[in-house]
Formats: C-alpha cells, structure tokens, sequence
C-alpha cells in the first residue's frame, strides 16, 4: 500500500513539473513575441527638427522628402523662390465642393500652381476637396478632377480630402461611417483606375472615428497633426507637420509635410 502511495505522488510530482515546464515555455514565448513586435510602424521619437527649420526622420534607411500643399488660399506663389528653399514636392488643390451650397468649384490658382510648379521641376501631388453625400455626387467630382488632372504629368497620389466643414449645415453632418468610407475607397479605386496613385487625408479622429481604419488601413495615408512628434501608429505615407509654415515666395503660412521614403 505505501509503495503505491509513493508510487502515485511521485506520479503527480512528474505531471506538475511537466505542467511547470510547459506553463514555463509558453509564457516565455509570448513575452519574446511581444518584444518583437515594434509598437508603430516608424519610429515616432526619430521625427527631429533639422537645421534647415524642417522636419526629418532620422534613419540610416530612409530619406526625409519634405513638400507643402497650396491652394488659392496662399495667393500667387513665387514658385522659383519655393524651390529655392529644398523642397521636394507639393500638392495642389485641384478644387472643392462647397460644404453647404454643394457646388463644385476649381481652385482659383490650380493652373498656375501646377504650371509653375511643374516647369520648376517640384514633383506634384493633387488634392481635392470633398463634400459628397452620395456617389451621384462622388462621381461627378471624380469626373471633374480627372479632366482637371489630365494635362499635368502627376508624380504623387491624388488626395481624396472629406472633412466636416460646419457643425450645425453641414451638408456631410449626417453621411455614416461606412458611408463616408464608401465614398473615399470609391474615390481612391476611381483614380487608380485611370492610372494615378491615391491617397487619404485626415486626422486621428478622421481615420478612426469617421472612417473604417480596417477598410484603409492598406491605403496611402496623409496624416495630419500639428504638433511636435506624430502620434499615428499604423502606417502613413505623409505627415502634414504644420499649418504655420513661412517660406519665401509664398506671402501667407502654409502646411508643411514630410514624406519618409524607404531606400531602395
């Protein structure tokens, strides 16, 4: 009888420690996973001032791009005086639909920029604003930025900006999160369709709380955040660092943005 007694604990002492070494083995796992996996897709503290007064992403394995996007907003620019300053790139406002009225309008000042800016050698961007309740609405606008675009050489995406213009009218107050999705995939599919990149403009509160991140997630994403370090952890391809940027040949402020692109 005792040597059974025996027998079934030393049995039961086998079973825990295997029970330990398991336990043992997967927790060590899982905290190894853990500190392999980086908390965002850049290293956000690598974002630093330059002495040139711009931002860089201080990384053996990337080159900081930086650019500007103008509208009519900013006046006529002087664009030779803008590419004096070492930029690489801008985007232009193609134009807007008016957030209450509905009406689409061109940017006063699209030709121009894109002309000017062209002839300078700027690698360019387009940007249109939104204000589309329905796809009705979306494919109009889609067909008006594609013969807006059509006689420039575009080199970066063509931006799809929907953005709440008024809090009591409004005109897209009431549109869904998966409607507001709906009408910026269909915008983005539409210019990749005719052969151009595409884009997304917004904040956190736009990718997060007024679309649905799990259906963008994969797009070219223009983040925009107007502080020191960016606090997007998932991926962007663009961040829209300041609205109070002086550069000369442009007589206002204008946004500023840096694009860290990965070395070949």
């Amino acid at each position: 009888m005792k040597r059974k007694r025996k027998a079934k604990k030393l049995r039961i002492l086998i079973l825990m420690m295997v029970l330990l070494g398991v336990l043992t083995f997967v927790v060590h796992s899982l905290f190894s996973q853990a500190e392999t996996i980086p908390s965002s897709y850049y290293d956000l503290d690598r974002f630093e001032n330059a002495s040139t007064g711009f931002k860089f992403y201080n990384d053996p394995d990337y080159e900081s791009k930086i650019g500007i996007d103008v509208s009519e907003h900013n006046g006529t620019i002087d664009w030779t005086a803008v590419t004096g300053t070492g930029i690489d790139f801008a985007f232009i406002r193609a134009g807007y639909r008016g957030g209450i009225e509905g009406k689409i309008h061109e940017d006063a000042t699209f030709a121009y920029n894109m002309e000017q800016a062209q002839d300078k050698g700027v690698k360019l961007g387009v940007y249109w604003y939104s204000s589309a309740i329905n796809t009705t609405e979306l494919q109009e606008e889609i067909d008006f930025v594609l013969s807006l675009v059509s006689s420039y050489s575009i080199d970066l995406p063509i931006v799809f900006d929907m953005e709440f213009f008024d809090e009591q009218e409004g005109r897209i107050n009431t549109l869904s999160v998966e409607e507001k999705t709906d009408l910026a995939l269909m915008f983005c599919d539409a210019m990749e369709e005719h052969g151009y990149e595409s884009m997304i403009y917004g904040n956190l509160d736009w990718f997060y709380n007024q679309l649905d991140f799990s259906r963008i997630q994969d797009r070219n994403l223009w983040y925009a955040a107007y502080q020191d370090k960016p606090a997007m952890q998932d991926r962007f391809m663009i961040w829209q660092y300041s609205h109070t940027g002086t550069l000369p040949g442009i007589s206002t402020n204008v946004d500023m943005n840096i694009m860290p692109v990965k070395n070949k």
